[in-house]
């Protein structure tokens, strides 16, 4: 197996994706499948028409990222596209992306329609997927890790991340060799001939406060414990801050208080998912960005902006796994929450370092999404945000 990125920042997307198959030609030849990370302003279709045409043999999966991304090279900040390369002849590969015909309604039957294609275009046709990179427009998230599980029968590994826009307009995207759509998703399975290992962490604690959700509609938390949950948060966080928080900018206030579900533990230690607080509603609700349920607790979550910045290379090094100093992947991708990006911009080009150390100088690739998905260690699949999911590819097989 070969890995290899490039990445231009040319305003022209025909001339960036020129560049980026220069650039991917001293690695990799044939490459079996292409990931591709791009901001807003790039041209889609040039981009998946350029990339089928000088490769027509090689699956492609590509996802919007926020207002930039990070590979081995570094954070590159604003217009660009960064294409992750990989060639794997005793591997297979397959994607798909398709779009939901009926708002969101029909999540469940066209991702489980996406998934049979991908296996298929991997002519892998009944075998699991050892991982899979899920990359889906937002909404309805835990809806189509649900029907992965469903359609496959057991917890396959995944990789993910909701494809961003700049500025929350919607003006995100996902792409594949043939589709591109702002309203559905897209997946990657992998069969690879190397071994992968994974992680999927926030580093955010509890500091004490929780509460029963007790009303909700949709992805807005409209109570907890019987009252109107925006009150309920302001409190919170004007105990451990001794701020307030404004209604108009709970989105980048609350980036560092999300509220967290317990998904498991470790050696008795819980672990969570987290989700973003994005907006205070009419009735005093506070819309999210992930589902929460009647009847979950949830517990106010703190880190600190330093956490944010070193986090990302703890997470690639608990995915690498070191055991010996002069292990050295052979690549990897990561998914960093843009939450959390917009928060500590002034200290990208920190995080990238780190991620860059860790691993090793390896290739690998990093988008800024809208929420993340992943594997925690005891094998549960959940959607969040604030989160870093990874995954790492080696050179042993077992």
């Amino acid at each position: 197996m070969k890995i290899a990125t490039a990445f231009s920042s040319d305003k022209c997307s025909r001339t960036a994706v020129s560049r980026i198959v220069e650039s991917l030609c001293e690695t990799i030849v044939s490459p079996s499948l292409l990931v591709v990370y791009h901001t807003e302003e790039t041209d889609i279709v040039v981009i998946r028409q350029q990339l089928g045409m000088c490769y027509p043999d090689a699956q492609i999966i590509g996802c919007s990222s926020c207002q930039g991304l990070i590979t081995e090279s570094g954070y590159i900040d604003g217009q660009t596209v960064a294409v992750w390369a990989l060639e794997d002849p005793e591997g297979a590969y397959g994607s798909a992306v398709l779009h939901f015909g009926h708002g969101q309604s029909d999540a469940a039957e066209v991702t489980k329609a996406a998934l049979i294609q991908a296996i298929e275009n991997s002519d892998r046709p009944g075998e699991l997927p050892e991982l899979i990179v899920l990359h889906a427009t937002p909404g309805c998230e835990e809806d189509i890790l649900e029907s992965i599980v469903e359609e496959l029968g057991v917890s396959v590994p995944i990789i993910g991340g909701t494809a961003a826009d700049n500025h929350l307009d919607g003006n995100w995207s996902v792409f594949d060799n043939e589709h591109e759509t702002c309203n559905g998703l897209g997946i990657a399975v992998f069969y690879p001939s190397v071994r992968t290992s994974y992680a999927f962490n926030s580093g955010f604690s509890t500091v004490g406060f929780e509460a029963k959700v007790t009303k909700v509609d949709g992805r807005e938390v409209v109570e907890l414990d019987h009252r109107p949950a925006a009150d309920v948060y302001r409190e919170w966080y004007r105990e451990i801050t001794r701020k307030e928080i404004h209604d108009e900018s709970i989105f980048k206030q609350s980036t560092l208080f999300p509220l967290g579900r317990q998904t498991g533990t470790i050696h008795g230690i819980p672990y969570f998912a987290l989700s973003h607080p994005s907006a205070v509603s009419e009735r005093g609700g506070i819309e999210m960005f992930t589902n929460i349920d009647v009847g979950e607790t949830v517990y106010l979550m703190s880190g600190t902006r330093q956490m944010l910045v070193t986090r990302a290379g703890r997470v690639l090094r608990s995915a690498c796994g070191y055991k010996e100093n002069n292990v050295k992947p052979i690549g990897g991708l990561a998914i960093y929450c843009a939450g959390c990006m917009l928060l500590i911009k002034d200290q990208l080009h920190e995080v990238a370092s780190q991620m860059h150390k860790t691993m090793k100088g390896s290739p690998f690739a990093c988008a800024f999404t809208f929420g993340e998905q992943g594997q925690f260690l005891c094998g549960e699949l959940a959607h969040g945000n604030l989160m870093i999911s990874a995954v790492v590819f080696h050179e042993d097989r077992v």
